[in-house]
């Protein structure tokens, strides 16, 4: 689809038939809205061209379409209807604003980790005064206040309302009476099952750790309905300033690596947890840390003597970010830019290679010595006893070095698994122990393990190999050589062995790690929602376009062939992709892209855009895999005796996609935002 005048090879957009309804800003019924037809401005508009829109058919159950309304039925998108309400001065021309852009009095964010997670909030008043008033949300594990709790939520037997959550979920759930334990659902360290799901959809199952099953958005929206709810009582008692619920705006994080399919599937977890879409954005994880480590001093150079400085990162500073998280290890590059903000230099890398695939392999070598069934047995029949031995192992993963003066690690043993052992295999586990290859590592004396130090260091090596080679692949990259500075951030960038492989293996590398790193992405989420145009480019994470009806090409399916055609006897396509901003593409903030000619029908009252998202670089069709719509916008077209040329520009914002529509007969100006999808 070009964007010059005098072809013929464009045709009308995609217009919903005249007994399609939708809801507008205000909640009413808007009949007969049709979709704005694209082409060139010199087309004429076809008669009886009603623009009725076929079924479309995905397959992405994430994505498929509504044969009634035509559009994504997840996430609900909010669709707005657009009345004159104010003069654009700089231009003098008449501004047509949907005025949805939040004032974020408020800002709260949610870190949902794999292993931990937990929540912050900061006062727009407070942020201006000292970035540092950011409030942490802490937790009482029965030792010790951290700063996250276990992502581990209890949920009532309706499956749908939680009971508790975190430290408190794990104690309320070890508490109950076995016959209330199977009525009850405990899911812990969740999250990982979006990624590289394919077949993620409303209706993907999770399972608790007895096995019990619940849909997965389900259990997401009850932990997003915990932390709306915990800030709504913080509300509730601060006393210094009256705000309310709708004064929050809200910053949910996600690993960078994760695809378009489970980005909006967070999106409809925290739509059915009561957080309104135009509330809420999505935050990339490493850029949430880079953003908190640029306007949080985090350089820590030790001298011989002890002493510390820190300072901030310089101007020109090009450098990593590894989110070495519990799930998802996730990296990008960053340049300083000379203004403060910062400069996208290599789109995310990483995978599944965070801290709990460290639990993984401890739990494979725990099936290989006690078996599948015995596990299981401790699961169903000892809950309780099995989140002990859980909660074990993550503690000594935490704290294991390679140079730590013991050579071997306890793990205490639950007497419950002794037993099923016992039972189920007539021997005794220190008996059968001997014949196998662990026999040299491994010593059990009745509810005692110890392991040796060499075996407990082969658990890290296939998450820590990966590591290092995603690094290495990416300052192999063509303009990474100057980058200089590794910045680790996240819950697995306390582990002792993760940072003395990253010194190690990059010693000509400078290494710098927070002091908080478990808490950079949390924090700098906060500071993404009040300014989210510190990044100040980006490279495109996916293509955006407009649902339109372009030309019926051969190889195109017969279903998308309507039967109207142009004055040259072409047929026209539905469904058709146009292409405004495409994947890999550089993109400023608040720069718009180069404007494309779409035009009104005569006689048509409200027209109707739908921008989409897709993966891939050059998608023909709007319900190919990959692609799904993150907006829509209603122009109201009423009083126009003749067809009306529209331009539509869209800008790449911090957190939104800005779209411009401009009448070229009045000069009017329509604005209007959807969601951008990092």
């Amino acid at each position: 689809m070009g964007n010059k005048q005098g072809k013929e090879e464009d045709g009308p957009s995609k217009k919903s038939s005249s007994d399609e309804k939708t809801k507008g800003a205000t909640g009413e019924s808007i009949p007969s809205r049709k979709r704005l037809p694209v082409s060139e401005s010199t087309e004429e508009s076809i008669p009886g061209v009603t623009g009725r829109r076929t079924k479309r058919h995905s397959n992405s159950d994430v994505t498929k379409s509504s044969a009634a309304k035509g559009r994504s039925t997840m996430p609900q998108q909010t669709t707005h209807v657009i009345s004159p309400s104010a003069v654009w001065k700089n231009e003098g021309a008449e501004v047509v604003e949907l005025t949805i852009k939040h004032d974020r009095l408020v800002v709260a964010a949610i870190d949902f980790g794999t292993y931990g997670s937990g929540f912050a909030l900061c006062t727009r008043s407070d942020y201006k005064k000292d970035r540092n008033k950011i409030f942490v949300h802490t937790w009482n594990s029965g030792t010790a206040i951290t700063n996250k709790a276990p992502t581990t939520v209890l949920i009532k037997p309706n499956g749908r309302d939680y009971v508790s959550f975190g430290y408190e979920a794990e104690r309320d759930f070890v508490d109950m009476d076995p016959s209330e334990q199977k009525k009850h659902y405990l899911f812990r360290q969740f999250k990982m099952k979006l990624f590289n799901n394919a077949e993620l959809s409303e209706s993907t199952k999770l399972k608790d750790i007895t096995d019990k099953e619940l849909p997965a958005v389900d259990v997401f929206a009850a932990v997003m309905r915990f932390f709306r709810e915990s800030l709504q009582k913080r509300l509730d008692t601060k006393s210094t300033e009256d705000f309310s619920y709708d004064d929050v705006y809200w910053v949910v994080t996600v690993p960078a690596i994760w695809d378009l399919r489970a980005k909006q599937f967070m999106r409809k977890a925290a739509e059915k947890a009561g957080l309104k879409d135009s509330q809420l954005s999505l935050a990339l994880e490493p850029e949430a840390a880079s953003m908190y480590c640029r306007k949080v001093p985090v350089e820590i150079s030790t001298q011989r003597d002890g002493a510390k400085q820190i300072a901030s990162l310089p101007t020109g500073s090009k450098y990593l970010v590894l989110d070495l998280g519990g799930g998802t290890i996730d990296i990008t590059a960053h340049e300083v830019t000379s203004d403060g903000g910062l400069k996208e230099l290599h789109q995310a890398s990483g995978g599944y290679y965070g801290g709990t695939c460290v639990n993984e392999e401890i739990m494979k070598f725990f099936i290989r010595l006690f078996g599948g069934p015995v596990i299981m047995r401790l699961k169903e029949e000892n809950p309780g006893d099995y989140l002990d031995l859980m909660n074990d192992i993550e503690m000594k993963k935490c704290t294991f070095s390679p140079k730590m003066n013991k050579e071997k690690i306890t793990l205490r043993l639950p007497v419950t698994l002794l037993t099923a052992y016992r039972e189920d295999t007539e021997c005794e586990i220190e008996e059968s122990l001997e014949n196998t290859t662990f026999a040299d590592d491994v010593h059990i004396k009745r509810d005692k393990m110890t392991i040796s130090k060499k075996l407990f260091h082969t658990f890290f090596k296939n998450s820590v190999d990966n590591v290092v080679r995603i690094i290495k692949e990416i300052l192999d990259t063509p303009g990474m050589s100057d980058v200089n500075t590794l910045l680790a951030v996240g819950g697995y960038a306390e582990s002792p062995l993760m940072t003395e492989t990253l010194k190690t293996v990059f010693a000509h590398k400078k290494v710098v790690i927070p002091t908080d790193p478990s808490l950079a992405v949390l924090k700098g989420a906060v500071i993404y929602g009040f300014e989210p145009e510190i990044i100040a480019s980006r490279v495109c994470r996916y293509t955006y376009g407009i649902a339109k009806q372009g030309i019926w090409q051969e190889g195109d399916p017969e279903s998308k062939k309507l039967p109207q055609t142009t004055r040259k006897g072409l047929h026209w396509c539905d469904d058709v992709f146009d292409k405004h901003v495409e994947v890999g593409q550089v993109v400023k903030v608040g720069e718009f892209q180069e404007p494309k000619d779409y035009f009104a029908v005569e006689g048509q009252e409200l027209a109707l855009l739908d921008f989409y998202a897709s993966t891939q670089k050059n998608p023909r069709f709007v319900d190919e895999p990959g692609c799904t719509c993150v907006g829509s916008f209603v122009l109201d077209l009423s009083g126009k005796n003749s067809r009306e040329n529209i331009l539509v520009r869209i800008g790449v914002g911090g957190t939104e996609l800005e779209v411009e529509a401009k009448e070229e007969k009045t000069g009017r100006v329509f604005k209007s935002y959807c969601n951008f999808l990092p």
